[in-house]
């Protein structure tokens, strides 16, 4: 009996001197830091998937120039200019999968002047003049994907046949960047010098007051221009204008000549991306 109380008392003895180290043995606190880790802010990660400062000044950026986005009628004039609204969305969802990512011609020339960030493969999508289709089968497409469009306006177009006030405010809601198509869509190349300054300057005046934007784009009408019309697109106060030359738009060029990519309504979701790749 004598010897099971000796175990005993051993084991709570023992317990006792296991809970005293335990209370005296100091906590280990944080690692030390130094000054300098203490007092520099930790930098700012850029956002995944983009480029900025010199590679995006030289970034290549296709702009793609379509005009109504519906099924072409029988017999209708220029129905190359007519692209089916499913094959829109098929195109656009192989833009997405292919890992491109819309954006605004306001970003590519930050992009380009600037540095300012572009994600790695920007595409800008344009439709000219201001058809309803625009806003009844392109927004929507543009939309699932969180896509904004560019719509280059012509200010005669708004109105019956075309997009309504509410419309136009409705796209740039969506983000859509509003520029400048002219006041009638003329040849600018055949007007005096007081015409070409008047559809140049009122269209962007109008663009501002009608729908709060600031119109720093012109798309030459038909792609007509000249050395006389680029110069006064300059003194007009735009920074960029978009032809129907075609190709890819470069960093390095004149931003006064930028060339697009046209989409017709013989083109496939295949024949577009090899014309990109091209």
């Amino acid at each position: 009996m004598w010897f099971k109380r000796f175990l005993a008392l051993a084991a709570l003895a023992a317990a006792l001197a296991a809970l005293l180290v335990l209370v005296r043995t100091p906590r280990a606190g944080p690692p030390a830091v130094s000054a300098a880790h203490a007092t520099t802010p930790t930098p700012k990660r850029q956002a995944a998937g983009q480029v900025s400062g010199a590679a995006a000044r030289r970034m290549p950026v296709p702009i793609l120039m379509y005009h109504v986005i519906s099924a072409p009628p029988l017999g209708v004039a220029n129905a190359e200019l007519w692209v089916d609204q499913h094959d829109f969305a098929d195109e656009m969802r192989a833009l997405r999968a292919a890992k491109y990512t819309a954006v605004t011609l306001e970003q590519v020339w930050k992009a380009w002047e600037h540095g300012g960030p572009l994600p790695k493969h920007p595409v800008v999508v344009s439709f000219d003049d201001g058809y309803l289709s625009h806003y009844t089968h392109a927004r929507p497409v543009l939309r699932a994907l969180g896509w904004p469009g560019v719509l280059n306006l012509e200010l005669k177009a708004i109105g019956p046949g075309g997009l309504t006030e509410h419309q136009i405010r409705s796209l740039k809601t969506a983000g859509w960047e509003i520029d400048s198509h002219t006041l009638t869509h003329p040849d600018l190349t055949t007007l005096d010098d007081a015409a070409l300054e008047h559809e140049l300057v009122e269209s962007r005046r109008e663009l501002r007051e009608r729908f709060g934007v600031r119109a720093d784009f012109l798309a030459y009408p038909a792609g007509r221009y000249d050395v006389r019309v680029q110069a006064a697109a300059r003194a007009a106060g735009y920074k960029a204008a978009t032809t129907v030359d075609e190709g890819i738009a470069r960093g390095r060029d004149d931003r006064f000549a930028l060339k697009r990519v046209r989409v017709n309504a013989s083109d496939t979701a295949v024949t577009l991306l090899a014309k990109l790749r091209g």
